[in-house]
């Protein structure tokens, strides 16, 4: 087959399917397989039988534009952005209950927290079994505490100004409840972000890059991130597969089938 005879052929199966501008640049391309291979001393018959035949050649290229189009850029958020995010939302998610032991005198629980904040659950339990036990040893050793006696003879009570009230006891319970459901309650009023997400100009969407539904949210948020993070081993692999998973997916978005990306 002749040249002309071949991108004549190529121009009628891609007419009517692809632009002008996109035809005249595929016949532009082949035009020039005909002249190199004209200088490489073929004819034009084994420069056609090489590139096969036309109907099927525009097929394969009306495919390859296809998937093109079909598969359109995400702009998936890159880890670093997702990380500083992370890191803001933690230290937000663990402030309430910073001020909270700072009043009573234990701040270092707040430092916990802020350590396990991949697993909520985790650092919630950890947070209040620890302060059971501090409770048990200070009303431990007050039992067994030598009773001042005052000038008068009289046996006088020292309070202990650390000691819980129940308002005290109703502040942590709520800065606890504050930490464990911050990111939800965020991304569900945020519609898809968290005031780090926000602030990095991030996104959490569906895979398919449509608005992320609440039954998404709530998948993530709730079951991935609470529950299934409570197992230890499950935070850490997250990590990698941020890492080295092509669209940057953590285990909650495998998920709920969603995406972070850039706003």
């Amino acid at each position: 087959m002749k040249q002309f005879e071949y991108l004549n052929e190529l121009k009628e199966n891609l007419e009517g399917r692809l632009s002008p501008e996109t035809i005249k640049d595929i016949l532009s391309d082949y035009e020039s397989f005909f002249v190199s291979g004209r200088e490489e001393g073929k004819t034009d018959d084994e420069i056609s039988a090489e590139l096969g035949s036309p109907a099927f050649l525009a097929k394969s290229l009306l495919e390859a534009q296809e998937e093109t189009q079909a598969a359109p850029d995400k702009h998936i958020a890159n880890s670093g952005r997702r990380l500083c995010a992370y890191f803001i939302d933690a230290v937000i998610a663990v402030l309430p209950a910073f001020v909270v032991t700072y009043v009573l005198g234990s701040a270092i629980l707040s430092y916990m927290l802020l350590i396990a904040y991949p697993s909520p659950l985790v650092g919630a339990s950890t947070y209040l079994s620890f302060a059971a036990y501090q409770e048990y040893t200070t009303t431990d050793t007050s039992s067994h505490a030598v009773v001042p006696v005052s000038e008068d003879g009289e046996k006088s009570i020292q309070k202990d100004s650390k000691r819980p009230t129940p308002v005290s006891i109703a502040f942590a319970v709520s800065a606890l409840v504050f930490y464990m459901l911050y990111s939800l309650g965020a991304t569900l009023i945020l519609r898809g972000q968290t005031i780090g997400k926000r602030l990095m100009r991030i996104k959490v969407r569906r895979s398919d890059t449509d608005p992320v539904t609440r039954g998404r949210i709530f998948s993530r948020e709730l079951l991935g991130k609470i529950l299934i993070n409570s197992i230890p081993i499950v935070p850490f692999i997250s990590i990698f597969t941020i890492l080295l998973t092509k669209e940057h997916k953590a285990l909650h978005d495998m998920l709920a089938d969603t995406i972070v990306v850039e706003v």
